[in-house]
């Protein structure tokens, strides 16, 4: 059995993949793929169950309060990831992988972005009263739709002059030579990071251990404040590269 999923595993990973994918999730994924793959699930099938697993982060992200009951919702994040990582391991397994699957498995991502992000500031909300929470879950749902939209709009070709598909952004170039350069390249490795929710969410809740500290505020803190900046420094371009009347120029 062990000698099967290790061929699963390395018959359907990606060349290229993050940290915590390679170590972590995709090893546990090949489990799930293993037996999956004997049976007639095809890898968008598989999408749509992880999405029905994530809305286990409602009931748990609600209903149980504390610590331990961010723990649970961060367990439930992780158990979903698994059939996230799984739809596309199947997918290179069975040879059924396409460009259509490839988005959808962005579309569902995003859902579960938004979902996530109401589920905790919801959760702030009952457990201080204080309707503020409502606010941030509102301005934060509005921000992930927001970055959505300029992540799709951004990757057209009509816009970027090449085709930029879903996943793309998993092979992390290398670290480019000067001082500055360097530093964003390593400010923009650490915002992927924290907008891969997956990777980082069960520590945030294991730190929520710590007296004084709230796991659910500081998730926010950290994914919504990456997703502001994204935000206006995305959107400051766009407006730039399309207000400017060089834009129509380079038309002709």
């Amino acid at each position: 059995m062990l000698s099967e999923i290790k061929t699963v595993y390395l018959n359907s990973r990606k060349a290229r993949d993050i940290a915590w994918n390679i170590w972590v999730a995709r090893p546990l994924a090949a489990v799930l793929v293993t037996i999956l793959r004997r049976t007639p699930l095809t890898p968008n099938q598989v999408t749509i169950l992880g999405m029905f697993v994530f809305f286990g982060i409602i009931p748990v992200g609600l209903l149980l309060e504390g610590t331990l009951g961010f723990l649970a919702l961060a367990l439930v994040v992780q158990l979903a990831y698994l059939f996230d990582c799984a739809d596309g391991q199947l997918a290179r397994l069975k040879k059924m992988t396409s460009d259509a699957g490839a988005y959808f498995d962005f579309f569902i991502d995003e859902i579960k972005a938004l979902l996530l992000v109401a589920v905790i500031a919801v959760r702030l909300w009952m457990q201080s009263s204080d309707t503020n929470w409502l606010f941030v879950g509102l301005l934060g749902t509005i921000m992930v739709s927001v970055a959505t939209s300029l992540t799709a709009f951004v990757r057209r070709p009509e816009y970027s002059g090449v085709e930029v598909k879903p996943g793309a952004s998993a092979a992390q170039p290398a670290a480019p030579k000067g001082l500055i350069p360097k530093v964003l390249w390593i400010v923009q490795r650490v915002a992927s990071y924290i907008v891969h929710y997956p990777s980082w969410i069960i520590w945030v809740a294991l730190v929520g251990f710590i007296p004084g500290l709230d796991a659910g505020i500081l998730f926010l803190a950290l994914f919504l404040g990456v997703y502001a900046l994204y935000i206006a420094r995305t959107g400051l371009g766009v407006l730039l590269k399309l207000g400017s009347p060089s834009f129509y120029r380079s038309k002709d």
